[in-house]
């Protein structure tokens, strides 16, 4: 019978370049590609109708913690990828799975302008003498300082949105989570997004323990003036096990342990802050709301579709048809292409511009 064997801590790492690339293989990875990249969210595919999306990890680790986090950072160093080693990854899962988007998974990739400024700069190489063709995405962080020139650089190297890691727009919540920034930074980041035509996502995630009515008003104005053309998400933080507010709800008795937490995690909403439980879940609700209908934000042009009569995995498992969107962006006359498996119309969708990066809503009848 075999045992689960536990090792203990140890944080000598080796030189993170010298790892091998991770083998996805055994995960039957080229199934996944061929059949369920339809699956994948809107932010991972909307530049290509017929999307590959391919995962890189660059990093390992994070500097900060925040308090909903869930890694114990403490003696746990982040080390980043060199870009040679990340193009070596690329260039041999290019020649094995085609991919057509990368998402680079770092929180702080862009921390550093140079990383991406060379980052681009390779793949820019790598198109010339390899000819590659994908679209990518990265992650990075408030504190990240890249300026106008090299974010258009990226966005000529195939760079169609970037996430960031946002969470609040109330300074004080902010405070609470431990997050490290100036929520008057992210307008310049956004407007410095819109001027090159570069989507720009991130979350607000409601409910901290410092959360008021006045702060999630806050937040709500936030997404009033950028969620209605940028990727801005509204959600509800989540006490995860191993981060700082699982362990305040344990201690407050809201729930016993994480077993506890995640036998229940669907049958209850969990109210951390001071505000009534009729109060908090009205404004929770809407904030999903907004997010959930996708409010203010402006519908495509001269929305058209094909049914794709092609069947699949995917298809066959969930049932409807490939629907293949065309319509025009309201903001900049791009054509928009788009595919989506859908069982019924009327239906509508959000989607994004991969030529101005701003969301719009498509409608079917």
């Amino acid at each position: 019978m075999k045992v689960a064997k536990f090792t203990g801590t140890n944080y000598k790492y080796k030189p993170i370049d010298s790892l091998p690339f991770p083998d996805y293989e055994p995960f039957n990875i080229q199934e996944m590609i061929d059949e369920y990249s339809m699956a994948t969210r809107l932010l991972y595919r909307y530049s290509r109708p017929e999307a590959r999306p391919f995962n890189i990890v660059a990093s390992r680790s994070c500097p900060f913690t925040c308090t909903f986090c869930v890694h114990d950072r403490r003696g746990i160093p982040y080390r980043a990828r060199s870009i040679e080693n990340i193009i070596e990854e690329i260039k041999t899962g290019y020649d094995k799975y085609r991919f057509n988007i990368i998402i680079l998974l770092d929180e702080l990739f862009a921390v550093n302008k140079n990383r991406l400024i060379d980052f681009s700069n390779a793949v820019l190489e790598g198109r010339e003498k390899y000819g590659w063709d994908f679209d990518w995405i990265f992650q990075t962080h408030a504190n990240a300082r890249f300026d106008l020139e090299s974010l258009k650089l990226a966005k000529r190297a195939g760079c169609y949105m970037f996430s960031y890691g946002l969470e609040s727009a109330s300074p004080e919540v902010l405070k609470s989570m431990n997050k490290k920034m100036d929520i008057s930074q992210v307008d310049d980041v956004i407007k410095m997004a819109e001027e090159v035509g570069v989507g720009f996502s991130a979350n607000l995630i409601f409910g901290d323990i410092a959360e008021t009515p006045s702060t999630i008003a806050e937040s709500l104005a936030f997404w009033l003036k950028h969620g209605r053309t940028s990727d801005v998400f509204p959600g509800e933080v989540k006490p995860y096990p191993g981060s700082k507010l699982f362990n305040v709800c344990v201690e407050r008795g809201m729930f016993k342990d994480k077993r506890d937490y995640y036998e229940h995690i669907n049958s209850f909403r969990v109210n951390m802050t001071s505000m009534p439980d009729d109060v908090y879940n009205r404004l929770i609700n809407l904030a999903l709301y907004m997010e959930t209908n996708w409010l203010f934000v402006k519908k495509a042009l001269n929305p058209r579709y094909e049914i794709e009569k092609t069947n699949g995995l995917y298809r066959n498992y969930v049932g409807g048809e490939y629907y293949k969107l065309v319509s025009e962006c309201p903001y900049c006359g791009e054509e928009v292409k788009y595919m989506q498996l859908m069982k019924e119309r009327p239906f509508w969708l959000g989607v994004g511009c991969a030529k101005c990066g701003r969301k719009i809503k498509v409608e079917v009848s």
